[in-house]
């Protein structure tokens, strides 16, 4: 799609500048009809690649836009991609095969996916080698790394656990720092035990160098946390070292354990997060309103939070096992949070009912989505390795899926499939992918327009031919990319409803004439249009349009005979396998153009884009 984008914008040369509609620059040569009408011919510019052709266009009557192009390529790549998009859905593969890199030892990719009605799996493995360079530095570090651990997550609790570790060269008998931490949870209460080996700077030893003084710098540092919360704090140090002028900078080494304990914490946090958004001014909330807001927030519960990590001269490493529980209080306020901005619109508004409803199901199924990985990196010698692995599953999709539908939610449906390895010299790629939703394009288009009638930066005429696309209802998209013995070829193609909801930007871009049908290819671009002539009009009349220069060429009828191309609609036809140009001949009233190829492409683009970057 954006190769199209970049071939039409360049190839529509000084009829139209970009994908916006902008007024066309003269035409080299003006034909002009018996019946008024008149054909603007471009003749190709002297600097756009020679090597290139094809022939692009759109035709407004059959509501088609069309383009295939070839040019020469220096790469020694073999690859075909090929894609249609319907309101039913998408449905692309593509394969691909290229020289492998020289640092490239080996690499091999598996990914598979699936989400249906009834399952939601994934499943992604990756490996890679590289070779050490030719003159590699001459110290190199041995380096190794991993990590391992997973997610789990229900619509009333979450949690999370893993490990990692890492080699490395750190300085020659760096002392060793870390912490071994665990909050618990009891009732309003919070207990915190601390065990920590950390460098203390010069400047602080003083607040550390004695049991008494680390006492003291504990409680200071507490003491403003519990003030802010209306809590009492208790500091019991259990376990005290410090070590002096650990190197030649006069620095200390701690190593210490401790509990802190905040009785009656969560009522005063509670108290600050009500004060927060009672006085937001974006936020229309009364006190009692942000009092029960902020209480239900916090309703959540901490079952589990333990961190580690440990660091020495050559090694660092930790784990970590974090667990909330009771979190259907708090995610209803923080719907209700959101409802209540005054940033909320009636869109937005909608989205988050359908959140609501979202999470509702979620906790009506028992929904349960599981997320782990395994990753590894070594390095020794100048090479490298990577292993990847990723995995995730859903519990009860089903009845989730049942649950939405109980909802009139739709539950859109993919499939991805993709392996690539290196084979000889060469790396193979190939993936499939195809994507289930009702009204995909709608909605993706929809979505577009929403979100840039709420940016203050786009201004009255993109809304307006994005409105104008909106009213277009695309129907069908088809791209095909085919790579092989130094050419690329691109076709791709497009059915709309109504084209003539461009009509009106169309004329705008030409000068208020009325466009019919624009056609290029490698000689020329063809602008077929209307209301160009009356009867009575002779050349000076001709003139006066703002589409003729005083350079411009001008043919009046009977003066000229020659038959100007027009897109082939059964080529059209047969690409995007539809029924247009049925009625084709000579005085046709099909109707392409230059920038509306471009621009009704480019508005695609950004569509998919805002649809799948959600």
């Amino acid at each position: 799609m954006m190769a199209l984008i970049m071939i039409t914008s360049v190839a529509a040369g000084t009829a139209v500048a970009d994908t916006g509609m902008e007024e066309a620059e003269p035409a080299d040569e003006v034909f002009v009809d018996d019946d008024g009408g008149a054909v603007l011919v471009y003749d190709e510019d002297d600097g756009i690649d020679d090597e290139a052709s094809g022939e692009f266009g759109v035709d407004i009557s059959e509501s088609v836009a069309y383009a295939l192009v070839s040019d020469e390529i220096e790469d020694d790549v073999s690859a075909a991609f090929s894609m249609v998009l319907d309101n039913d859905g998408l449905e692309s593969s593509g394969s691909l095969a290229a020289d492998r890199p020289a640092d490239v030892e080996d690499f091999s990719m598996d990914v598979t996916g699936e989400q249906t009605e009834s399952t939601n799996d994934f499943d992604a493995n990756l490996e890679l080698a590289l070779a050490a360079a030719d003159s590699p530095p001459e110290a190199t570090a041995d380096e190794s790394g991993s990590t391992s651990g997973s997610v789990v997550m229900g619509a009333d609790d979450l949690a999370t656990q893993g490990e990692f570790d890492v080699s490395h060269n750190a300085p020659p008998d760096s002392p060793e720092i870390g912490l071994d931490m665990e909050i618990t949870e009891t009732g309003d209460d919070y207990t915190l035990e601390m065990a920590q080996q950390n460098e203390i700077v010069e400047f602080e030893t003083d607040d550390w160098d004695t049991e008494d003084a680390a006492q003291a710098t504990l409680e200071d540092e507490f003491e403003v946390v519990a003030q802010d919360l209306g809590s009492d704090v208790t500091v019991t140090i259990h376990d005290y070292d410090f070590e002096d002028d650990v190197n030649a900078m006069g620095d200390g080494h701690l190593d210490i354990e401790y509990t802190i304990e905040l009785e009656n914490a969560k009522d005063g946090l509670e108290q600050l997060v009500a004060e927060d958004l009672a006085t937001d001014p974006t936020l229309d909330v009364t006190q009692s309103e942000a009092d029960e807001i902020a209480a239900d927030i916090l309703d959540a519960e901490l079952e589990t939070f333990e961190l580690a990590f440990a660091e020495d001269d050559t090694t660092v490493d930790g784990h970590w096992d974090v667990a909330f529980s009771g979190f259907e209080s708090s995610a209803y306020a923080v719907m209700d949070l959101a409802e209540a901005s005054d940033e909320m619109d009636d869109d937005a508004a909608d989205e988050f009912d359908d959140y609501e409803e979202m999470y509702e199901a979620q906790a009506a199924a028992d929904l349960t989505e599981t997320t782990e990985w395994d990753v590894t990196f070594d390095a020794a010698g100048g090479s490298q390795e990577f292993v990847v692995d990723v995995t995730s599953e859903a519990d009860n999709w089903d009845a989730y899926t049942d649950e939405l539908a109980d909802r009139d939610i739709d539950s859109p449906e993919f499939v991805i499939d993709a392996h690539a390895e290196t084979v000889g010299d060469e790396i193979d790629l190939e993936m499939g992918l195809e994507v289930g939703q009702e009204a995909i394009i709608e909605t993706a288009i929809t979505t577009m327009a929403d979100d840039l009638q709420n940016d203050p930066t786009v201004d009255d005429d993109a809304l307006e031919l994005v409105s104008a696309f909106d009213e277009a209802d695309l129907e069908l998209m088809q791209f095909d990319l085919d790579m092989d013995d130094g050419t690329v070829t691109f076709e791709t193609g497009a059915s709309f409803d109504d084209l003539g909801a461009f009509e009106a930007h169309l004329e705008d871009g030409y000068h208020g004439l009325t466009v019919e049908h624009i056609y290029g290819d490698d000689d020329a671009g063809y602008v077929y249009v209307t209301d160009m002539a009356d009867d009575d009009d002779d050349e000076d009349d001709i003139r006066e349009h703002s589409i003729v220069a005083d350079d411009t060429e001008i043919h009046m009828p009977g003066d000229w005979d020659e038959d100007h191309p027009r897109l082939d609609m059964e080529e059209v036809d047969n690409y995007l396998e539809t029924d247009v140009g049925d009625d084709e001949s000579d005085d046709d009233d099909s109707i392409p153009g230059f920038g509306a190829v471009a621009a009704l492409v480019a508005l695609l683009s950004i569509a998919m884009w805002a649809r799948f970057d959600r």
